[in-house]
């Protein structure tokens, strides 16, 4: 038997034994000193290679040579631990080495992608070197057996090694990058939210997480709606009376078009009369947005505009196609309306008018007319009349610091001069026509018996009033916005309000 005594005097006089021992030491207290301090563990790490290095060359034990035996079973196993954590030890600088200096581009995703790769070839390298060098076994057969290992692996994992190689493919081929919009065949639809070596997290239009495997992108059709632009096109058809001549229909819906701010001017919008039947005429409309995320507002905006030029313009949707229209000789009675009751009709404010209170209010309406360019208010002027837009679209423009900036587009059923009218402010912004338009003018005198007599009225011009001023949409005055809080808007114009009827009664 081994004289233990013997045998731990022989240990304690192995340097190798107490290297051993204050690497061991050394390694707990840097990980308890430096938790926090990841460079400084580093640091440390790397000193303590060298000096393994010092020490294993002093003791004749060369890391890339078979590990000659002395006997000693306690010393033999201390140059086997010593001579793995040098392997170890040296993977681990050199993946440091590579993540430090591994850049593919500027491209950070991918040069992480290629240093994980890199770093697991290393390692791997690493444990086929311990085994070659310090348990003397041969690498080929090993070799050989992995291999075998490895396909019977494949088999089992096809499904997740296709999503793992597609991934890698998708990543560095970068068909689209986290942010971006896509639509992927099948009906998934939204912005890319991370992208990993399995799967893709796509947020969808209605707030879901989609987690779609690499390996079903790679084989589907990806349409990138960021790219090469944020300009996403929307394709829209309109139906209407097959009565309406194509050509005023076209310029309506580009007025429509105009008049929706959301709509981009480059790419310009079109409008193609796609088909004439004798129960319809059909138009396709196409128009850009800035982004996917205004696709849907856009079209609900626009079909609402829609319905409202063709409104003022007297011009009706086309009708199902089961419904008989009447005959030339033998038309259908309908009451005819002046132009001035249609706009009025499109008026949200008065839509609790009836039918003969818009009538009465249509009698007192003056008619304007304005070409393209043409500009109806500058600043500085004091508005005493409610304007009621029949047709066209016009633009609001604030001027600040000579760039000019536009606050609000307006088109059939809007109205404008309202806030001059309530505080005789004077006017801050522009109101340029950007087609030719018919506004309708409503004096002062005029208003204020209507709004005194229907309080609902007051009740919801107030309420528009308060809504626009917040989105930055008034006319005038600087004197709201420095005065009266947002949440007391609606009461505020309502008291205006009731100024103007005394106002209106002294008069």
């Amino acid at each position: 038997m081994t004289d233990l005594p013997t045998t731990l005097e022989a240990a304690i006089q192995d340097p190798l034994v107490v290297a051993l021992a204050l690497f061991a030491v050394g390694g707990m207290l840097t990980h308890w000193l430096f938790r926090k301090y990841p460079l400084g563990r580093a640091i440390v790490r790397i000193v303590f290679l060298i000096l393994l290095t010092v020490a294993l060359v002093r003791a004749d034990v060369v890391p890339y040579k078979p590990l000659e035996m002395t006997g000693s079973p306690l010393g033999d196993a201390v140059r086997a631990i010593l001579k793995i954590t040098w392997w170890l030890g040296a993977a681990w600088f050199v993946v440091g080495v590579l993540r430090a200096f591994v850049i593919v581009e500027s491209r950070p995703r991918e040069a992480k992608l290629l240093q994980d790769l890199i770093a697991g070839l290393v390692y791997l390298a690493a444990v086929f070197a311990i085994i070659s060098y310090v348990f003397d076994l041969p690498v080929q057969g090993l070799i050989a057996t992995s291999g075998a290992i490895a396909i019977i692996l494949g088999l089992a994992l096809q499904s997740t090694l296709g999503d793992l190689f597609s991934g890698l493919v998708l990543n560095f081929s970068r068909p689209y990058r986290p942010g971006d919009w896509i639509n992927l065949e099948g009906g998934t639809t939204g912005r890319v939210i991370e992208m990993n070596w399995r799967a893709t997290h796509v947020l969808t239009a209605r707030q879901d997480l989609a987690i779609v495997p690499n390996s079903t992108i790679a084989k589907s059709k990806i349409v990138n709606v960021s790219s090469p632009s944020g300009v996403h096109g929307i394709t829209i058809t309109v139906q209407l009376d097959p009565r309406t001549p194509p050509a005023v229909a076209t310029e309506l819906l580009d007025r429509a078009l105009l008049n929706c701010r959301l709509v981009v001017a480059a790419p310009s919008p079109t409008v193609m009369v796609k088909s004439i039947t004798a129960a319809y005429t059909e138009f396709e409309i196409t128009f850009f947005v800035e982004e996917l995320a205004e696709a849907t507002a856009a079209q609900n905006e626009l079909f609402d505009l829609i319905f409202r030029h063709l409104g003022a313009a007297g011009l009706d949707l086309a009708s199902p196609q089961n419904v008989v229209y009447p005959s030339a000789e033998h038309p259908a009675p309908k009451k005819a309306k002046t132009r001035a009751e249609i706009a009025l009709e499109l008026v949200a404010t008065f839509a609790a008018l009836t039918s003969a209170d818009r009538a009465a209010i249509a009698a007192k309406l003056k008619p304007h007319s304005y070409d393209q360019g043409e500009t109806l208010v500058e600043p500085g002027r004091v508005l005493q009349s409610l304007f009621v837009i029949a047709s066209g679209v016009l633009s609001i423009i604030r001027d600040e610091a000579e760039v000019e900036t536009e606050l609000a587009r307006l088109g059939p059923g809007d109205h404008f001069g309202e806030i001059g009218l309530l505080t005789g402010s004077a006017s801050a912004v522009t109101v340029r026509a950007l087609s030719p338009a018919m506004i309708y003018e409503l004096a002062k005198t005029d208003l204020a018996p209507i709004l005194e007599a229907r309080p609902e009225v007051s009740q919801e011009l107030s309420r528009a009033l308060a809504e626009r001023q917040v989105k930055g949409r008034s006319t005038a005055t600087g004197e709201l916005d420095s005065t009266v809080p947002t949440n007391r808007l609606t009461s505020w114009f309502a008291d205006q309000i009731h100024r103007l009827y005394t106002i209106a009664n002294a008069d």
